[in-house]
C-alpha cells in the first residue's frame, strides 16, 4: 500500500487524495483465526476501507518475559489477512484497552510485589511497558504503512483524558513505540465530554477520537465539542458505539437498529470519519472477561456499589453476531453508507447461517472437584493468613483456601465471616455445603453449623469472575483478600490450591450411578458428533455456574442468572465425531443430565 496518513488543515488524506476514514472494531483475539477472513470479507462487503482492533497485552506477553503471538493470538497473520483484502489498519496496542476485558489487558503478573500505579508515568509500570513494546513492535512494525503495510495510524493509550491528566506519561508511551521503529502518525480517542478530549491527546497526535453511543442527536453533540476545543483536527468517531455491553444478572436488550442507522447517517453528514464499535465482537473465551464497579446497574439497597462481571459473549448487539452473521444493523447501515457514497443501494440478501443443532447430548460421566484437586492444583501454598491469586503467582481460574479447625469446646451455630472477597466464595465443611458470599453482598449472613469436635476440613473455593477494566483501575488482587472468623475467632494456617483449569486430562470420571450433589462442585462428561464446518451454540439452561470445555477448548462462563444461556462453539473447534464436552458446575441445583446445542443465541431479552 505505502500510503501515508496526513492532515491539511482540518482534513484527513492518504498521500494526496482526502480520505474518509469508514473503520470497524474487529477484535482478532476474541475471533477463531479460522473466521477472520469471513468478518473480513463482510467488513468489506459493507463498505469499510479500514479495520481498527486493540491489541490484548495479558494474552500476548501472559507471563513477565514470556510472549505468545500465535493461534488466535498470530497479530501478523491478522495484519496480511487485512493488507491482502484491501484494508487500512487503526492498530491499538495500548497497554491499557478496557474493551470490557480483564483488567483492561494490563497482565496480572504486574500485580505481584509492587506498588505500581498503573497507566501513569511510575518507572515500574513504564519499564514493563518498554518490554511488552519492545516485542510487539517487532511484530507490527513490518506492516506500517512507511513500510509498504497496511497500518496508517496508531493508538496511544485509551480514553485516558477521563481519568488522568498526565502528558509525560503519553508522550512517554509515544516515545516508547518511536523508539522501536513506529514512524506512522499517532492518534487518541476518548468519550463524548470536554474533559476527555482537553486532556486526552498526546503531543504531536493526528487526531483525537470522539467516541458516542450511536442515537440520533449525539453526532452534532460530539461535533460542536469538536468545533470548541480542537477545530484544526479532522472530526472523528474514535468509537461510534453501535452495541452494548452485557453484564450478568442484568436485564439485557437489543437496541433499535433504527436508532444505529439514523446516527450513523448524521456523523457523516456532518463530515465525520466513523469508527464502528463494534462491527464484530466475538467471545470471551476461557476466563477474560472484565467486570466494572457501579452504582447505576440496578442499584440494591444494600449494595449502593456494585461489582458487575461482563458476560462471556461480546455479541455487543453489534452489526455482525457472534457467528459471524450480519444482523439487521449492518444492512441498514450499508444502505446509508452506499446512499452517502453515491452508490447504488443493494438488496439484503442474509447469507445462510454457518451453525447446526446437535441433538441432545447425554452426559454419561462425572467427577466432584473436590475430590480431583491432586490432578488439578497448579500452584500450592501454605501461610498463616489468607494469600490472593496473585500473591502466589495464579493469573485466572479458582482458588481453594482449606485448613481444620479445632474444637470450640462446644457446638455452636454461629456466622462465618469472610473480608472482602472477591469475588464469589462457595463455602463446604467437611464435603458440605455452607453456602455462599458475593463481593458485592459480602455483608449477607453465612451461618456455620460448628459440632462439638471441630471441623476437620473447612473449604472455600473463591472464583476470580474478571478484573476490573474501566477507568481508573487499581492493582486488584482476587481470592479472599482479608480474614476469615468464626464467631470472634480469627482462622489462621491455610492452605492455598490454584485450580487455573487450564488442563482437565487427569480428572478421574466415573458413571453417573446416583443423584449429582446440589451444589457440591461437579465436572460433567459426555459425547456427541458434529458437521463438519458449522458452529453452534450449547445451551447452559439447567445448569448452575461454571465453565464449559468442548475437546479441550475452554468456551467461557455461564451462570444461571442470565441473560446469556448459550455459549458459542466455532466450528474449528468440532470434529465429526467423538467430540468431548466438559461441563463443571460449582452450584448444580438440577439433576441435568443431558445438553441441548442450538444454531443461534438464547438471550433473555428486554427490547426497547
Amino acid at each position: 500500500m505505502n500510503r501515508l496518513l496526513h492532515t491539511r488543515g482540518n482534513q484527513l488524506y492518504l498521500d494526496d487524495e482526502p480520505f474518509l476514514l469508514l473503520a470497524g472494531e474487529i477484535p482478532y483475539f476474541r475471533i477463531h483465526p479460522t473466521e477472520w477472513r469471513a468478518r473480513l470479507e463482510l467488513a468489506r462487503d459493507f463498505g469499510l476501507n479500514t479495520i481498527q482492533s486493540y491489541c490484548p497485552w495479558n494474552l500476548h506477553e501472559p507471563k513477565k518475559g514470556v510472549f505468545d503471538f500465535e493461534g488466535m493470538l498470530d497479530l501478523g497473520k491478522f495484519l496480511a489477512l487485512c493488507e491482502e483484502l484491501g484494508f487500512y489498519v487503526l492498530l491499538r496496542p495500548s497497554p491499557y484497552i478496557c474493551g470490557e476485558w480483564d483488567f483492561g489487558g494490563v497482565p496480572s503478573w504486574l500485580v505481584k510485589g509492587n506498588h505500581a500505579l498503573l497507566r501513569s508515568n511510575d518507572p515500574i509500570y513504564l519499564d514493563a511497558v518498554r518490554d511488552y513494546y519492545r516485542e510487539i513492535c517487532k511484530v507490527f512494525v513490518p506492516y506500517l504503512a512507511t513500510n509498504g503495510g497496511p497500518i496508517i495510524a496508531v493508538a496511544v493509550e485509551n480514553e485516558y483524558g477521563t481519568i488522568a491528566n498526565d502528558r509525560r506519561y503519553m508522550n512517554a508511551l509515544r516515545d516508547i513505540m518511536a523508539d522501536n521503529g513506529v514512524d506512522v502518525p499517532f492518534f487518541t480517542t476518548d468519550v463524548c465530554a470536554e474533559r476527555g478530549v482537553r486532556l486526552g491527546s498526546v503531543d504531536g497526535g493526528i487526531f483525537h477520537g470522539i467516541n458516542f453511543r450511536a442515537k440520533p442527536g449525539e453526532a452534532d453533540k460530539a461535533r460542536e465539542l469538536h468545533q470548541s476545543i480542537q477545530p484544526e483536527k479532522p472530526f472523528i468517531v474514535g468509537e461510534f458505539w453501535s452495541g452494548r455491553s452485557i453484564h450478568w444478572g442484568e436485564p439485557f436488550s437489543y437496541r433499535k437498529p433504527q436508532d444505529t442507522v439514523d446516527s450513523f447517517r448524521e456523523s457523516l453528514e456532518l463530515g465525520a470519519g466513523v469508527s464502528f464499535y463494534i462491527f464484530s465482537g466475538g467471545t470471551n473465551f476461557g476466563f477474560m472477561n472484565g467486570g466494572v464497579i457501579s452504582r447505576s446497574h440496578t442499584p440494591r439497597p444494600d449494595t449502593p456499589i456494585r461489582y458487575i462481571p461482563h458476560c462471556t459473549s461480546y455479541e455487543e448487539d453489534a452489526l455482525i453476531g457472534e457467528d459471524g452473521t450480519p444482523t439487521e444493523k449492518y444492512y441498514g447501515c450499508r444502505e446509508v453508507l452506499d446512499r452517502f457514497l453515491g452508490k447504488p443501494v443493494r438488496p439484503r440478501e442474509t447469507p445462510a447461517r454457518r451453525t447446526q443443532i446437535i441433538p441432545d447430548v447425554e452426559l454419561t460421566e462425572s467427577a466432584r472437584l473436590l475430590d480431583n484437586l491432586d490432578v488439578l492444583t497448579t500452584i500450592e501454598v501454605d501461610h498463616a493468613s489468607p494469600l490472593s491469586m496473585e500473591d502466589i503467582g495464579q493469573d485466572y481460574g479458582f482458588l481453594l483456601y482449606s485448613k481444620s479447625v479445632p474444637s470450640f469446646g462446644r457446638e455452636l451455630d454461629e456466622e462465618l465471616k469472610l473480608e472482602d472477597v472477591r469475588d464469589r466464595a462457595t463455602v463446604y465443611a467437611d464435603g458440605k455445603y455452607v453456602g455462599c458470599v458475593l463481593r458485592d453482598r459480602a455483608t449477607d449472613p453465612l451461618p456455620m453449623h460448628m459440632p462439638p469436635e471441630g471441623i476437620e476440613n473447612l473449604q472455600i473455593l473463591v472464583e476470580n469472575m474478571g478484573r476490573i477494566n474501566g477507568g481508573n483501575i487499581h492493582l486488584e488482587r482476587k481470592g479472599i483478600l482479608g480474614s476469615v472468623r468464626y464467631e470472634y475467632a480469627q482462622l489462621h494456617d491455610w492452605k492455598m490450591r490454584a485450580l487455573t483449569l487450564d488442563n482437565l486430562s487427569g480428572l478421574r470420571y466415573a458413571p453417573i450411578t446416583g443423584e449429582i450433589e446440589d451444589n457440591i462442585p461437579v465436572f460433567l462428561r459426555g459425547t456427541f458428533d458434529a458437521k463438519p464446518g458449522l458452529g453452534t451454540f450449547v445451551s447452559t439452561r439447567g445448569f448452575g455456574k461454571g465453565n464449559i470445555w468442548i475437546n479441550g477448548f475452554n468456551l467461557g462462563r455461564y451462570w444461571s442468572i442470565g441473560p446469556q444461556m448459550t455459549l458459542y462453539v466455532p466450528a474449528a473447534i468440532l470434529r465429526e465425531q467423538g467430540n468431548v464436552i466438559e461441563i463443571l458446575d460449582v452450584s448444580p441445583e438440577s439433576e441435568k443430565r443431558t445438553v441441548s446445542f442450538l444454531d443461534r443465541h438464547d438471550f433473555d431479552i428486554e427490547y426497547v
